[in-house]
Parts: C-alpha cells; sequence; structure tokens
C-alpha cells in the first residue's frame, strides 16, 4: 500500500511537472488542443488563449472582473458539481456516498470543540475554474497542512473506498465568521492534483518536496479580513473542496444553507442555498 502511495505522489508530481513546461514551437497547439478535448470555457478567463503559456497556466487561470458576481451571505467556494452536503444528522458525520461516511473533525484536522452542523462538497473537474474562495465574510485564522495519500476523487472510488477525503492530503483554512463562529474550507488533492498553492502561505505549495510530508500549520500573527468571494488557493488540476461550518456559524447562515440536489453544476459565488 505505501507504494501505492508512493507511486501516486510521484506520477502527481510528473504530470504537474510537465504540466508546466513551456515550448513556444509547441505550447500554443498544445494548449488550443487541450482547452478543446477538455471543455474548458475561455470567454471567462482573464486572457485569451495566446496569453498563457503552459498548460498549468490554463488550469489555474483567473476570471475576468466581474465574472462571479456574489448572491449570497455564504457562497459557493468553486466551480464544479455539488456532490454531497446538508445539515449534519449523525454527530460529526459527513456523507460521502450512500452508506459510506467519514469524520468531520479528521477531515479538517484543527482541535475543535463546537460539534460540526453541516457541510457542502464541490467535485470540481478538469474544465472547471480551478481556483477556490472564501464562502463567507470573516477573519481567517489559520492554515493546516495534512499530507496524505493521492487517490482519485472520481466516482468509483468515491463510492467504495472508505474515507477518501480523510485519507487524502489537505490543505484547510481556518475561518472566523463575524459572530465567533468556524467554517473551515478544506481543498482535498487527488491523483495529478497533488500541488495546492495559496497566496497566505508563501512558499508553500503541497507535494513539492518529499523530505517535508509532515503535517504544518501556519497561524497567522494578525487574522486576515476576508469578503465573501476571496481568493484562499489554487487547485494546478481538478479536485474537490469541502465547507465545514459549526452550530456558531450556523447561528447566521442556518436559514439560508441547503441541501443541493446531488450532481448539480455550481459556480463559485452562487449563494449556498437550493
Amino acid at each position: 500500500m505505501n507504494r501505492l502511495l508512493l507511486l501516486g505522489n510521484l506520477l502527481s508530481k510528473g504530470v504537474g511537472i510537465l504540466s508546466r513546461v513551456h515550448i513556444p514551437i509547441l505550447s500554443r497547439g498544445l494548449n488550443v488542443a487541450f482547452v478543446k478535448v477538455f471543455g474548458i470555457n475561455m470567454d471567462e478567463a482573464e486572457h485569451q488563449i495566446s496569453g498563457y503559456k503552459t498548460i498549468e497556466d490554463i488550469f489555474t487561470r483567473r476570471l475576468k472582473s466581474g465574472a462571479r458576481p456574489i448572491t449570497g451571505p455564504i457562497a459557493v467556494p468553486a466551480d464544479g458539481v455539488w456532490s454531497q452536503g446538508g445539515h449534519v444528522v449523525e454527530s460529526d458525520q459527513a456523507i460521502q456516498v450512500k452508506g459510506l461516511t467519514y469524520s468531520l473533525s479528521e477531515l479538517v484536522g484543527f482541535k475543535h470543540e463546537r460539534p460540526f452542523t453541516y457541510f457542502s462538497t464541490v467535485y470540481l473537474a478538469p474544465h472547471n475554474y480551478h481556483r477556490v474562495h472564501s464562502p463567507i465574510a470573516g477573519n481567517l485564522r489559520a492554515l493546516l497542512y495534512i499530507p496524505g495519500a493521492v487517490w482519485p476523487v472520481n466516482k468509483p472510488l468515491v463510492r467504495y473506498l472508505p474515507r477518501l477525503f480523510n485519507r487524502n492530503e489537505r490543505l484547510v483554512f481556518q475561518i472566523e465568521a463575524e459572530n465567533g463562529g468556524t467554517v473551515y474550507v478544506v481543498m482535498v488533492g487527488a491523483l495529478n492534483v497533488a500541488r495546492m498553492v495559496t497566496p497566505f502561505w508563501r512558499g508553500f505549495a503541497s507535494n513539492d518536496n518529499f523530505a517535508h510530508r509532515n503535517q504544518q500549520i501556519k497561524a497567522l500573527e494578525q487574522p486576515i479580513g476576508l469578503e465573501v468571494g476571496d481568493e484562499l488557493g489554487t487547485f494546478m488540476l481538478g479536485s474537490t473542496a469541502v465547507v465545514v461550518c459549526d452550530d456558531k456559524a450556523m447561528e447566521i447562515y442556518d436559514e439560508i444553507c441547503g441541501d443541493l440536489p446531488r450532481g448539480r453544476p455550481v459556480r463559485m459565488g452562487e449563494a449556498l442555498a437550493p
């Protein structure tokens, strides 16, 4: 099993390196083909295809100004498909799929005494916009990197591998809500996505150095104020983002957070409501 995990990390690292290769005579043609194969919508992108040197540049593209108007006080953190979520029925347990659950406390990694009462899971496919944003206005208090596997997060494994998200590496953002409650945003790494970055942790990139794959926490000396929709981090390819709210935070958001239809496409910035 350990060899399989190492192979996954190495494969993901290799794919990442290839995606950053820039060969002027070839890159434009490769980028155009890549956009067509995956059906990437470049109309929303900050630049035209010619403005991107590598495949990774396209994956991590920014959006045009105003492309994602914020429509609620708690918003979807990323483009993708809403796969699971809603109010927590069984203490600390989130639904992976019907019949499989996982611990939210284990997922977020931080020591947290309040019960978690809501979660929302967004799956990002290769064609999606790959930046993750704050779902609420609040204060960013700390970041936590949790090393782990890079199992794929596609439907077959999500259905059959218990605790899949908790097995994979994660980058977690701890955000204090306006009333003192806490909302966590969890970026879950996966195969070929074992590189996550954030503007709040200079020099950090997951899966960049196998000699330093221990759990790391970055506690901020001064909290950083966030507005709904402020950028938190970037996936180098697609994966999964999970929003987790404790009971105190849900005193604000309970009436507007809903259980969306599973499989519904969502866009960063839209209200996290049915």
